[in-house]
Order: structure tokens, then C-alpha cells, then sequence
């Protein structure tokens, strides 16, 4: 006769065992948007950086007191940059300061906008760069940052990029457009070039802008500017939050290898 006590065991085992299988599975499973959303609970608020003569920027300071770079991030039309440097935080931060100043004026909805004014965009911009400076003396670096801009953002990094690349000599612009180089823009991309490190264009595939994308990367490849241009299948003209993370990445750590003059 079988032992009734061995069996009970076995089948409390095999109970627990499947529970723990179903509990992994789970986590495997869990979809970004939902481990996503954990991680933006325990997100602590960028903190605030006052800019002489314009808007607070917003900032997070890098995971190591070792002199780092700065990832500037410069919204788009409308954009809210405290919200913006929380998201940009998670991916960058890693890499060094995530900064995030504000457009000049105020949209109807309450956002920002640079008022597709690249001359006082660059004003704050440094202005923004001083005054991080001068709150941390000596940890902050000042030469070969990596400029980031998506949409109106994204026109003056390109136009900020193009004539200082001596600072900021590495891009990452979401959804470029080689329409926002026009004017003295070709010739300032050729003798420029030697100065600009490395760029990453990244734009969705169903963005109205990709093909200009496309254009954009031929430009800088005519320049013999090291460039990669990457549409992204299935997104729009924004990165879901939950795919922060998984989109930007590679392009940050491609961009942070590229240091040097």
C-alpha cells in the first residue's frame, strides 16, 4: 500500500513548484509599461538649476562625483522639461548630467517653446551650462557634450550642433529634418565637420518626417560626418515612455564612446 503521508509531501511539492514556475512567468511577462511605471514611482523630481535672465532648467546629477559629461535635452513645441528630464533621467543619467532647460515663452496649453529661435535658444543653452558649472565647480565638463532634440528641439540642436561643435560635438536628434539647414548651413557642415564627433538621427517610421530623416543622414555622410540613422518601425512622432529605455540606449552608449576631439 502506498505511503499516504509520502504522497501528501510530494503533492505540496509539486503545488509549491508550480506556483514559483507561474510566479517567473509572470515576471517575465510583465510588460514594459507596467515595470515602467514601478520604476517612475520610486523617481525622485529633477532638481531645479535657476539660469540667469531665463527660465529655471531642470536637472539630475550623474550616478558617480566624477567630472562627466552633459546630455542637454531641449524639448519640443509645447513640451513640459520637468516632466521630460524625469523620463530622460532613467536612460541617461548613467552617462552623466541629464539637464533640461525651458523654451523662452509659453505655449496656449502651458508648455514651452523655443519660438524656433536658434540664436536665443543658444543663449540659454550656455547661459544653462555656466550656471551648472558654477554650482558644481569642477565636476562638470565643458567641452565634447552630447546635445539631444526631438522635434522643435530637434531644429536647434541642429542649428546649435552646426555652429558649436567644439562643445557640442556628439547629437542625438529625434526626428531630424534636413530642412532646418538652410542658408549658410552646408558650408558651416563642411568646415565644421572635423569638430563634430559622432551623430545618431532617430525618428519613427510612421513620423511625417522620416524621409527627411533620411536626407538629413545624407548630408552629414556627403560632410563625412560620422552618422547613423536609425526609423524606427511601429512609432509615430513620440517614444512611448515605457520604451524610453529599450529605444534609447544604444544610441546614448554609442554616442558616449565617441569622446575625444
Amino acid at each position: 500500500m502506498a505511503d499516504y503521508g509520502s504522497s501528501v509531501v510530494v503533492a505540496r511539492s509539486i503545488r509549491i513548484t508550480l506556483v514559483f514556475l507561474a510566479a517567473v512567468a509572470a515576471l517575465l511577462v510583465l510588460s514594459p509599461r507596467a515595470a515602467f511605471a514601478r520604476e517612475d514611482a520610486t523617481m525622485s523630481d529633477p532638481m531645479t538649476l535657476e539660469v540667469p535672465g531665463f527660465a529655471d532648467a531642470y536637472y539630475y546629477k550623474p550616478k558617480t562625483k566624477a567630472r562627466r559629461p552633459i546630455l542637454m535635452y531641449l524639448h519640443g513645441r509645447g513640451g513640459n522639461a520637468f516632466e521630460d528630464c524625469r523620463k530622460w533621467a532613467r536612460v541617461a543619467r548613467r552617462f552623466g548630467w541629464v539637464v533640461c532647460p525651458q523654451g523662452p515663452s509659453e505655449t496656449e496649453t502651458g508648455g514651452r517653446t523655443w519660438n524656433n529661435d536658434a540664436e536665443s535658444a543658444q543663449r540659454i543653452i550656455h547661459a544653462t551650462v555656466v550656471a551648472l558649472q558654477d554650482m558644481y565647480p569642477g565636476r562638470v565638463r565643458s567641452r565634447q557634450d552630447i546635445l539631444i532634440g526631438f522635434s522643435e528641439g530637434a531644429y536647434i540642436a541642429q542649428q546649435v550642433g552646426l555652429r558649436d561643435p567644439a562643445h557640442w560635438n556628439r547629437w542625438l536628434i529625434l526626428a531630424a529634418n534636413d530642412k532646418y539647414w538652410w542658408g549658410d548651413a552646408p558650408q558651416l557642415l563642411e568646415q565644421n565637420r572635423a569638430k563634430i564627433r559622432r551623430v545618431y538621427l532617430l525618428t519613427g517610421e510612421n513620423d511625417q518626417v522620416a524621409e527627411n530623416t533620411k536626407r538629413a543622414g545624407e548630408m552629414l555622410e556627403a560632410a563625412h560626418v560620422h552618422v547613423r540613422v536609425h526609423i524606427e518601425p511601429g512609432l509615430g512622432h513620440e517614444v512611448p515612455p515605457d520604451r524610453m529605455i529599450t529605444t534609447y540606449r544604444r544610441p546614448l552608449r554609442w554616442l558616449a564612446r565617441g569622446g575625444g576631439g
